[in-house]
């Protein structure tokens, strides 16, 4: 499989773009015909881990055709979710509150350097959503806009600024759950 030029470029203006990480993940990649509605549930970046279920040991990647502004931003999200956890293939992993954030903020700068009525209406309506059920993509709203006001082409610095964003998150939730009893 080859990413679309586009995609590389974006990732590559953002110092996100490592070619042997890109060589990577396109042999774990499979495209998905996204038009059709019975192969979007198989669209995502999907961990592998080791039988205990402790280990990251690969990444699977199935990404749309890229064919429309929609799927652009899913491929953005998606490959985020791979370039920042690639580094952790062979390591301990957990899945925790930050795991949405960094896709959610690079969909955001996507949309804003490739303005378009359908991106701002996908930001408008994404905005305005609750995640109740899915405490990761309300933590993962909330912190992105914070980083879109501090944003810097440092994927690092990026990921240290999260993380220092959800230990005061769970230490507030920590407190707010003390604070109820």
């Amino acid at each position: 499989m080859t990413f679309n030029p586009k995609i590389i470029d974006f990732f590559k203006e953002h110092n996100m773009y490592d070619q042997e990480m890109f060589k990577y993940l396109q042999k774990q990649s499979d495209m998905v015909d996204y038009d059709d509605p019975d192969q979007r549930y198989f669209v995502g970046c999907f961990y592998i881990l080791d039988k205990s279920g402790t280990r990251l040991t690969d990444l699977r990647l199935n990404l749309p055709y890229i064919n429309s502004e929609e799927t652009m931003l899913i491929s953005v999200h998606e490959l985020t979710h791979a370039i920042f956890n690639y580094p952790k293939i062979g390591k301990k992993f957990k899945k925790d509150i930050t795991i949405e954030t960094l896709p959610l903020l690079y969909e955001k700068i996507y949309a804003n350097e490739h303005p378009s009525k359908w991106l701002e209406a996908y930001l408008h309506r994404l905005d305005g959503m609750t995640y109740e059920k899915y405490p990761e993509y309300a933590f993962g709203l909330k912190a992105r806009e914070k980083l879109y006001q501090v944003y810097q082409k440092n994927p690092e610095k990026m990921a240290k600024i999260v993380e220092k964003m959800s230990q005061e998150y769970q230490f507030e939730q920590f407190k707010n759950k003390f604070r109820r009893k």
